[in-house]
């Protein structure tokens, strides 16, 4: 459930990337069927930086050409990539865990890429693009709670749940109070 609530806003943000990638080209973000935002309306929201950071994602995809069994294993390790600064109760467990769905990546790499090479470039770029996950969702988290905080001011609501999720973890999240897993050194 920790990881849960810590990685809840990384996984639907890479979501997004994928149905974008998946439904629409990189000039569009698919939000959901009836609310595709294209460079136009971007430009025109006052959300438009956040959507430049977010439609980093879907170039991504489609530059790699990343297939669907990567995508799951990098969604995997997605939820496996922020925990809390005092670490897990079970943490040789979750350790396990996250090595065997980057094992699972590994393998699905070397269905796609033959030679050693080949392979190690794809997951080395695979992994950049998680690490690029924690900048991009950082932003998200952070117009997340701003919204949130001016709700009322602002006339948004929010649905009872997501008001709890918000109030209890984005604050811990954006006070530094988790530690994101990183691939590369920054």
């Amino acid at each position: 459930m920790t990881l849960i609530q810590y990685s809840w806003m990384n996984l639907m943000v890479f979501s997004l990337g994928w149905r974008s990638f998946q439904n629409v080209n990189s000039e569009y973000l698919y939000f959901a069927p009836d609310l595709v935002l294209s460079q136009e309306q971007m430009r025109r929201s006052p959300i438009y930086d956040l959507c430049l950071a977010i439609q980093f994602i879907p170039q991504e995809f489609a530059n790699l050409q990343v297939t669907r069994e990567e995508f799951l294993c990098m969604k995997a390790i997605i939820l496996l990539n922020t925990v809390p600064l005092e670490g897990l109760k079970s943490q040789g467990a979750f350790e396990e865990m996250r090595q065997s769905y980057i094992r699972e990546l590994t393998k699905a790499i070397h269905g796609r890429e033959k030679g050693l090479v080949a392979s190690s470039q794809r997951f080395y770029h695979l992994t950049k693009l998680m690490d690029a996950m924690h900048e991009i969702v950082k932003k998200v988290n952070l117009f997340c709670l701003t919204t949130f905080i001016q709700a009322d001011a602002m006339k948004v609501e929010f649905p009872e749940m997501m008001s709890e999720v918000i109030a209890s973890q984005l604050p811990k999240v954006l006070a530094g109070m988790v530690r994101p897993l990183l691939f590369h050194a920054k």
